[in-house]
């Protein structure tokens, strides 16, 4: 089975208020809509990661995919026709953001990626480059994150640029230049 990250699985790695335990996010930041339960039990023991999951699916922090969903719902006779409209539906379903959130965004990223994390980051910074959407820019920015609270250099700078990130995404704009430097 797979998960995503909810709304407000997101918005717990872009607050300074801090609601999980270490371990529980350290599993929200692995789930990315990608990887399913076998690869996750990779990082930890099955019974604390069914514990964990079924915690953070039950409070909103994260959920199953669209497709999924669907899935259960659905009656068995149904499934197929759903599941082939449902994946079509969700291919044509991608977050609109605006460009220019898009494009200050992955600024920020790559610009960090460059700053912080240098060729180990390559690998982020590639796949910043590409994103040209919403769901794929979040995804970026969960990878992201994870690399920068385990680098020396980029740990303490993380949170204020996850804050610049977030303002981004909320439609406030930060001037990158004027705010990374203290008004003296």
């Amino acid at each position: 089975m797979v998960y995503e990250k909810s709304t407000r699985g997101f918005n717990e790695f872009s607050s300074n208020q801090r609601t999980l335990s270490v371990r529980e996010r350290q599993v929200l930041l692995l789930v990315n809509g990608v990887r399913n339960l076998d690869d996750l039990n990779k990082f930890f023991k099955q019974d604390q990661l069914l514990d964990t999951i079924r915690k953070l699916e039950s409070e909103g922090y994260i959920q199953r995919p669209q497709e999924q969903r669907a899935q259960q719902v659905m009656p068995a006779s149904m499934h197929t026709p759903t599941i082939t409209t449902s994946l079509l539906e969700t291919t044509d379903q991608v977050a609109p953001i605006c460009p220019t959130k898009l494009a200050t965004v992955k600024s920020i990223l790559i610009e960090a990626t460059d700053d912080y994390l240098g060729m180990m980051g390559r690998g982020i910074k590639t796949k910043i480059e590409s994103c040209e959407n919403e769901t794929s820019l979040r995804q970026c920015i969960s990878s992201w994150h994870m690399a920068m609270r385990e680098s020396k250099l980029g740990r303490e700078s993380t949170s204020f640029l996850m804050e610049q990130i977030h303002q981004t995404l909320e439609g406030n704009i930060i001037d990158t230049a004027s705010s990374a430097q203290p008004q003296h």
